[in-house]
């Protein structure tokens, strides 16, 4: 009998009240003491057995005697890509390994559910998941697939290598084989190199002595031409006296329509452009030239221009219609910013192929985003002009990739090539990482060490000149020296009450998830530095004592008592800049430099520094005035020989650059001073370990040190637990 439910959704029956009575007797609800009891058995250890590993043409029983061999040309395609997915693998970090025992390829990798769903799309009897080891096992001649799915920087190892080489000479191999072309092709791309045995035609030139770079000179060109260039730079009337560093550097400019002056900041890369550029056109080599500049260095290059004698020149800048007057007037030299560039890129075009032009791209690293809408502008001009000077003291301020798109524009392709894939496989050592962005996962490449180094540093030897202050100038040594502050309570409760709560979180992520979260972290960590060097720039109301402030007011006072001191003072932060001026305006007449400022209050304020005795103190971010300018007195009497830097970034070609300020010429101190205020306990100290490396990356491939296993500075989970201790 069916019976509704309370719900009256479906049938169901109630439990009878009593005994049953059914057609063969009474089935009582109390139990027999009678019955034997049913005594629970224990469970026993499920065992599974171990899945055979079978290929499928020999589970098919395929006869493969009479098979004919795959064409040599092909086999030999394969077994090159096996050496270089081999080769690669032996410097790799990547933790997807493919290895080899018993007859069968190991395959690890860190979880993926997409790599997963992958191999389980393999034939059955291909593929077998071992969970105790955590490893799946692949037939051998499935590496086609497997490759496949496992992507680019996988680590092979030499018993996979071997096993894999020996398998694609059998009958079964070349009974397959040749279905996998398309994955062989896609493989090849992996590793499609720059021709390393390629010449250049753009003269030599070493990184050393001015007497081996006077060598070859001579070497690379017949002696007429060098006699002749020698003769315009002796004719020519220099405003001031060159140092022979510089000499030379008009020399080599001379004789290269493409080149990279790579001179280290403070050498005077700017007065060697100007008197190049007025040797060029006094003797009618060029007819015009477009200087493209940061907006901040307008004015130096107006000096500059000057100095060397040239009058013709104009800045394009202001509203459309002031622009295209400017144009009009069809004069010999433009300077304009690299945002203006783009804006009048045909106004430029079409004034370009009035004659034969020259194009100077100061502080180039602006360019080194090849994806960037100026560097595609600065691309399409390029051919325009006959000669093209890239000018930058940090060509690579965090990666080797930056120097690809500068090259390209300098010498449209002949240094690195036009294929930016082939030099990213050719130099560098990339690594695929997942980024979650709400439901979505996005694949983004980072850079993670440098391949072929040797080869790197010779091909911007060969087509650059680069020279350093410590062989070129008489510039006193630079002492750096790190400041201790300890937090004051509230500081410190501030800051250890957010430091723990990032160290929880970077606690409970995995290694892969660190990587995949790096900006968000490094967010998180600029959020400390700034608790550090001034709490009321997270919350506004703070009203606690601050120990940056203290020991900079301390430092001011003892450095500043010698009246003919004048110190510089760095502050990633523009709020910081400003209540730092505002305190020190009335006692040391400071001044402020910020990108929030007009090119005119920026200008005036290096003035004030720079000419003014009674101006002690200059205040800036390193974002706004780490191009170009000099920050030195003219007076003659002055000195600004120190440097504090309140925080630090991760920016570490910021920070060279920043120093280059008054580290150059016509700095006459006799030492130099480095300070950096540091919290006790911070990430202050994490951040400074971080700077030095990518310092030491770049150095290492411009200046002719070791560079076999250099990696810019990494991010690992350990490593930043340990700053959050």
């Amino acid at each position: 009998m069916g019976y509704r439910n309370r719900n009256k959704n479906g049938p169901y029956r109630a439990r009878p009240k009593g005994p049953v009575k059914l057609a063969f007797g009474i089935v009582s609800e109390t139990k027999s003491e009678t019955a034997d009891e049913v005594k629970p058995q224990p469970l026993q250890p499920m065992v599974f057995e171990r899945q055979d590993i079978v290929g499928t043409l020999n589970l098919k029983k395929v006869n493969l005697t009479n098979i004919a061999s795959l064409p040599k040309e092909y086999l030999s395609r394969v077994k090159k890509n096996l050496k270089q997915i081999f080769e690669a693998g032996r410097y790799s970090k990547s933790r997807v390994i493919v290895d080899f025992a018993d007859g069968e390829l190991l395959v690890q990798f860190p979880f993926d559910q997409g790599l997963v769903d992958r191999i389980k799309g393999f034939d059955r009897n291909e593929r077998a998941w071992e969970p105790e080891q955590r490893i799946w096992r692949i037939f051998v001649g499935a590496f086609d697939d497997l490759f496949d799915v496992l992507g680019k920087g996988l680590q092979l190892t030499k018993p996979a290598y071997e096993a894999i080489r020996a398998f694609i000479e059998t009958p079964y191999y070349s009974y397959i084989g040749q279905g996998k072309l398309g994955k062989l092709i896609v493989r090849e791309s992996w590793f499609e190199e720059l021709d390393l045995r390629r010449t250049n035609t753009s003269m030599p030139v070493q990184f050393g002595t001015t007497a081996h770079l006077i060598l070859k000179i001579q070497a690379s060109f017949d002696a007429a031409a060098v006699e002749r260039s020698r003769k315009l730079i002796s004719a020519f009337k220099f405003a001031r006296k060159p140092f022979e560093h510089q000499l030379q550097g008009i020399e080599y400019l001379l004789m290269n329509p493409e080149a990279a002056l790579l001179d280290e900041m403070g050498c005077g890369k700017s007065f060697q452009i100007a008197c190049t550029i007025a040797i060029l056109l006094g003797s009618g080599q060029i007819e015009n030239c477009l200087i493209v500049a940061p907006m901040s260095l307008m004015r130096t290059w107006q000096n500059e221009l000057t100095l060397a004698g040239l009058t013709d020149f104009e800045v394009v800048k202001g509203s459309p219609q002031q622009r295209k007057k400017v144009l009009a007037k069809k004069r010999k030299i433009y300077i304009v910013h690299y945002e203006g560039l783009r804006i009048e890129e045909e106004g430029y075009a079409e004034w370009l192929r009035t004659g034969r032009s020259m194009l100077v791209f100061d502080e180039s690293q602006r360019i080194k985003n090849l994806a960037a809408q100026i560097t595609k502008v600065a691309m399409r001009l390029r051919p325009l002009a006959t000669r093209c000077v890239i000018a930058t003291g940090t060509p690579i301020s965090n990666r080797p990739i930056d120097l690809y798109s500068q090259y390209l524009v300098m010498d449209e392709g002949r240094t690195f090539g036009t294929k930016f894939a082939a030099f990213k496989n050719t130099f560098c050592e990339m690594e695929v990482q997942k980024i979650k962005i709400g439901r979505k996962t996005i694949h983004v490449e980072k850079f993670v060490g440098i391949r072929n180094g040797e080869e790197l540093r010779e091909r911007i030897v060969r087509t650059s000149l680069r020279r350093l202050k410590s062989e070129v100038l008489d510039l006193p040594p630079i002492l750096t020296k790190d400041y201790q502050v300890e937090l004051r309570t509230e500081q410190k409760t501030m800051y250890q009450q957010m430091r723990d709560n990032l160290r929880v979180e970077i606690s409970s992520m995995s290694a892969d998830q660190v990587v995949s979260e790096a900006n968000t972290i490094i967010v998180k960590l600029l959020r400390l530095s700034q608790i550090a060097s001034n709490p009321a720039l997270i919350d506004p109301g703070y009203t606690g004592s601050n120990a940056k402030l203290k020991e900079l007011e301390e430092l001011l006072d003892d450095t500043l008592e010698d009246d003919t001191k004048k110190v510089i003072v760095w502050s990633h932060y523009v709020q910081n800049v400003m209540s730092l001026t505002e305190l020190f305006s009335e006692k040391y007449q400071a001044v402020c430099h910020t990108g929030e400022q007009t090119v005119e209050q920026r200008q005036e304020s290096v003035r004030a520094f720079t000419e003014d005795a009674s101006c002690r103190l200059f205040i800036a971010t390193p974002q706004s005035a780490k191009e170009g300018l000099t920050l030195l007195p003219k007076d003659g009497r002055s000195h600004a020989d120190t440097m504090i830097y309140v925080d630090l970034s991760f920016d570490g070609g910021s920070y060279v650059q920043s120093q280059a300020r008054f580290h150059r010429i016509g700095q006459q101190a006799e030492r130099c001073l480095v300070i950096h205020l540091l919290g006790e306990g911070t990430v202050d100290e994490y951040i400074r370990a971080n700077i030095v490396e990518k310092i030491e990356t770049a150095g290492a491939l411009l200046d002719d040190k070791d560079v076999k296993g250099i990696l810019n500075a990494s991010m690992s989970r350990e490593g930043l637990i340990r700053a959050l201790s």
